[in-house]
């Protein structure tokens, strides 16, 4: 039924939408997963062969007692099964956030032509529903088209994406049909330290952090596994997207003038 504010020949406004409030959604979405990854990876340390051992002995049933790991292969298979779920976690988030560009971006440039046209709403939905078919490299692109929206850090998260096709494999071995170029890369965002010497003014070395990338080259045949840093860069590296991408939309916002 009609409001005070809104008679039935009104059509409801959308409502005022915090860009600045939605990135913090999903940067506290991702911190969660760094905090939890982070978490599991620091506990490994503390684990030596021996408390393994005691540990899993202790389990008197067992699916199938004789295929047991030993301590090296359950290492092993932990790592590669952490960063399954770091790729997976981090790009579910980057997926939910990609449809709100999508959202942001249809409302901007309806708002631009005065609110007049199609259907907003229709749209919306037509539009969530076509896009959700999408892959990830489809739905970059779809939005670069459509918004002018980019990052960056675009390269480093369809090397990510690359890489969560390679470890959907039961081995997580790199193929033949995964290599470009003969190498298959993965292209990561992270802080670096960098040491630079001082002048004669104020002799010795100066140490500072900045953003890089770290690239790391793997051949078919072999397995893709990451070191703990860049394990952990994984997420720092969809992060700096969402930031990049939602300034992006800022800035196309402004461009059709509805947004300061």
């Amino acid at each position: 039924m009609p409001t005070k504010k809104t008679t039935e020949s009104e059509s409801p406004k959308p409502a005022q939408i915090n860009l600045g409030e939605v990135v913090n959604n999903y940067l506290k979405a991702l911190q969660r997963v760094f905090d939890v990854m982070n978490y599991t990876l620091a506990s490994e340390r503390l684990l030596n062969e021996q408390e393994y051992e005691n540990f899993s002995r202790g389990n008197r049933v067992m699916p199938s007692q004789q295929s047991r790991l030993d301590y090296e292969g359950a290492r092993s298979e932990t790592s590669n099964w952490l960063l399954k779920q770091t790729l997976n976690e981090s790009l579910g988030v980057l997926v939910l956030f990609l449809d709100d560009c999508r959202t942001l971006g249809t409302l901007s440039s309806w708002k631009s032509k005065g609110g007049e046209g199609s259907d907003l709403q229709k749209k919306l939905q037509e539009d969530r529903i076509s896009f959700a078919r999408l892959d990830l490299p489809a739905k970059l692109k779809y939005l670069e088209d459509e918004f002018e929206l980019s990052s960056p850090s675009n390269e480093h998260i369809l090397s990510l994406f690359r890489a969560r096709r390679v470890l959907a494999n039961s081995s997580s071995i790199v193929r033949e049909e995964d290599l470009e170029g003969g190498k298959f890369t993965v292209k990561l965002r992270s802080v670096q330290l960098k040491t630079n010497p001082g002048g004669t003014e104020n002799p010795g070395v100066f140490v500072t952090s900045e953003m890089g990338d770290m690239v790391r080259e793997f051949n078919a045949g072999e397995k893709l596994q990451l070191n703990k840093q860049e394990h952990l860069a994984v997420i720092l590296t969809v992060s700096l997207f969402v930031t990049s991408q939602a300034q992006s939309l800022k800035e196309y916002a402004q461009k059709l003038g509805v947004a300061k």
